[in-house]
């Protein structure tokens, strides 16, 4: 993960190299191994998909292209808020970290699942849900909703909405139940480091995916941000929201997940993804 970038990038280079000095670990190391199971390790996983999201965002940004909005689906949104100069790198690289080793300690708590739910109306999951603990996390389309909780709550509800007329529902590759009360315990540490971090007014503002709501205010955004870790996603509103502001949307990250989940929200939304240097690369025709 990002070894063609950091040979490559000195943008990459630069900021994989400081991510390893603030972290006091080679987290390097660890994204340029081929050992995927040490990688997708929470404690882990989010520090390097904050790096290499942040890293593309500068390498594009370089080309002039400068967004009018933002968002970011999970921990999506803690780039995001880098890209839209809410914070420094190294600030949301050390919220990030906090965050990460937060909910890694929950997920050691309690065995956690993610299920995606397709082809259900939020409504009738959220019935079915109720009695357990677990609970819908991400609103991602009309057609596709991810619920969260326990993993024999998972099992049980996954059963209950295959019964109801679901036409799929699909185990998530995730170590733990996130966006679900199981990671109110990180939440502390979380409001503490986020409160104290410096957040300056937005340059462009931000859709939160606690309420969906357009904000360039940092005390909001804190806020927000820090509701997000035990709340649902609502990416299908911010999507919405989005979509008022510009129709042409860039998806920055390891993988293209979001550029299927916006045309299945808005066909006539026009998205582009840059996921690898080979991206890149194309983009800037070097």
């Amino acid at each position: 993960m990002g070894l063609n970038l950091y040979k490559h990038s000195k943008i990459a280079t630069n900021k994989i190299d400081l991510s390893n000095e603030i972290l006091g670990y080679d987290i390097s190391k660890i994204m340029f191994d081929n050992n995927e199971s040490v990688l997708r390790k929470t404690n882990y996983a989010q520090v390097a998909i904050y790096i290499y999201s942040c890293i593309l965002f500068d390498i594009i940004k370089r080309n002039n292209d400068e967004p009018k909005v933002v968002a970011g689906h999970s921990l999506g949104e803690f780039s995001a808020l880098y890209a839209n100069n809410t914070y420094s790198f190294e600030t949301g690289l050390k919220i990030v970290n906090v965050r990460a080793k937060a909910m890694r300690e929950c997920e050691k708590n309690a065995e956690g699942k993610m299920s995606a739910v397709i082809g259900m109306d939020q409504k009738k999951i959220s019935e079915l849900c109720m009695g357990t603990d677990a609970q819908i996390a991400n609103i991602n389309s009309n057609q596709q909703i991810v619920i969260s909780g326990s993993a024999d709550s998972i099992d049980s509800v996954s059963d209950s909405l295959k019964n109801h007329g679901a036409k799929r529902i699909i185990p998530l590759p995730v170590s733990g139940a996130f966006h679900s009360k199981l990671m109110s315990d990180a939440k502390p540490k979380l409001k503490d480091i986020i409160s104290n971090a410096v957040f300056n007014e937005s340059s462009m503002p931000i859709v939160s995916n606690y309420d969906a709501v357009l904000r360039s205010d940092a005390n909001d955004i804190k806020k927000a941000l820090i509701e997000q870790i035990d709340n649902p996603v609502l990416w299908s509103e911010s999507i919405k929201e989005l979509s008022k502001v510009n129709s042409n949307f860039i998806e920055i990250g390891p993988k293209k997940v979001l550029s299927g989940i916006v045309k299945k929200i808005d066909e006539s939304l026009h998205i582009s993804s840059f996921n690898s240097y080979n991206d890149v690369e194309r983009y800037l025709h070097v």
